[in-house]
């Protein structure tokens, strides 16, 4: 009991300093941060190698506390994909290859165990039914998308056939609609397409796997269609306000088109995913804990999850490079340097899990809560990848 009432009052006191905060953002404080994240860098690297098996699995699920052991019959194949991604940022921005072997290691795993053919031409991610459980056998949009980000490096060193690849880019044209939407899901029992369930993340993560796939794979198809799915989405949220959700990966995406020569893109367009960054931007920037001292100064009302947080910072530092507003520039990077520091205070510093981060941030109280203390791995990716990717912002202004 007296647990219980301790956890509530520390709740309470969090959400209070939360609500209190007018998140002023001034433009003036608003510089290239001084803090870079080298050693959570270093550290969550370190998390992913240990956790990597001699399979080339993942450790999907630890605890803080190594006495705490999860099942290895939970397994996510998109998250697994996604942290792909994440080992090949260390490579691409930082040209650390401390990871080089074991992300050819969990590359062939996720190839071996995931990637299935569906029809002449076209491959997809498949995940399995006890793993997820599913009652069908299901290929997942954002699966494919990620396995796209994560798998199209290895193409030119010749660990990947690239009509692999292409079987992939042409799962995600065979899911997309004529408007630019997409269906979400396959069902391989029915040899069709889902048309109840859709998912918010999927598109943006296709869009961004066909962009990667035309670096390796230059073709319009691969771009026509990337730039399609995004304008559906910009123009589909152009006039919502208080509903629309934070959208990391269609931030990644646009950013990701800007930056492929030969985008097509009309100044029109330009202008169209340009606003649907701002408006992404204000939907979290406005929530951000400001307030100094407060423990949780860079976290955002009502989450503190650390995982989530971690997505919010990959997605703005995609808006940083979309954007041409300066003022918006400015605002960005205050936000992304308050909560690239509030993710380092509550990452794991040491013991067998260092390098870790847990569900939230209560995991350090006393009391804290089982759940609080898992790190999935995902939790990791998704971090390390917005320091990573902050850390690049630093280096092209010196």
């Amino acid at each position: 009991m007296k647990q219980s009432i301790y956890i509530l009052m520390s709740l309470l006191m969090i959400f209070a300093a939360a609500y209190s905060v007018k998140n002023p953002l001034p433009a003036e404080a608003a510089v290239i941060p001084e803090f870079v994240p080298d050693e959570e860098i270093s550290l969550s690297m370190h998390y992913l190698s240990d956790k990597t098996l001699p399979s080339g699995r993942f450790v999907y699920n630890a605890n803080i506390d190594p006495a705490v052991k999860y099942s290895d019959k939970q397994y996510n194949a998109l998250r697994h994909a996604g942290t792909l991604y994440a080992m090949y940022l260390c490579e691409r921005y930082l040209n650390d290859y401390s990871l080089h072997e074991k992300r050819y290691l969990a590359s062939k795993y996720f190839i071996e165990n995931y990637v299935k053919p569906l029809q002449d031409g076209i491959y997809a991610v498949v995940s399995k039914t006890e793993e997820e459980k599913l009652k069908e056998p299901t290929a997942k949009l954002g699966g494919t998308g990620l396995a796209l980000i994560g798998l199209s490096n290895l193409y030119p060193e010749g660990k990947i056939d690239l009509e692999v690849l292409r079987g992939l880019g042409n799962f995600i044209l065979y899911m997309q609609k004529d408007d630019g939407s997409f269906y979400s899901k396959y069902n391989l029992d029915k040899k069709e397409k889902d048309k109840e369930f859709v998912s918010l993340y999927y598109p943006g993560e296709a869009a961004l796997g066909l962009l990667y796939l035309n670096e390796v794979d230059p073709q319009d198809k691969w771009v026509l269609s990337a730039k399609k799915a995004l304008l559906y989405l910009a123009n589909s949220r152009k006039n919502q306000t208080k509903n629309v959700p934070f959208d990391h990966w269609a931030m990644l995406a646009t950013r990701k088109l800007f930056e492929t020569p030969n985008n097509g893109l009309l100044p029109e367009e330009k202008k169209l995913l340009q606003s649907h960054a701002k408006q992404m931007a204000n939907i979290v920037i406005s929530k951000q804990i400001v307030e100094e001292g407060n423990t949780y100064r860079g976290a955002f009302i009502e989450n503190f999850r650390l995982c989530s947080i971690g997505t919010i910072m990959e997605g703005l530092v995609g808006i940083y490079y979309v954007t041409d507003d300066e003022m918006l520039k400015q605002q960005v990077l205050f936000a992304l340097k308050l909560g690239t520091e509030f993710l380092s205070r509550f990452q794991v510093k040491g013991g067998g899990s260092k390098g870790g981060i847990p569900t939230d941030a209560y995991w350090p109280l006393i009391n804290a809560s089982e759940k609080s203390r898992v790190i999935r791995i995902d939790n990791v990716q998704h971090v390390l990848s917005a320091w990573i990717t902050f850390k690049q912002i630093g280096n092209k202004s010196e």
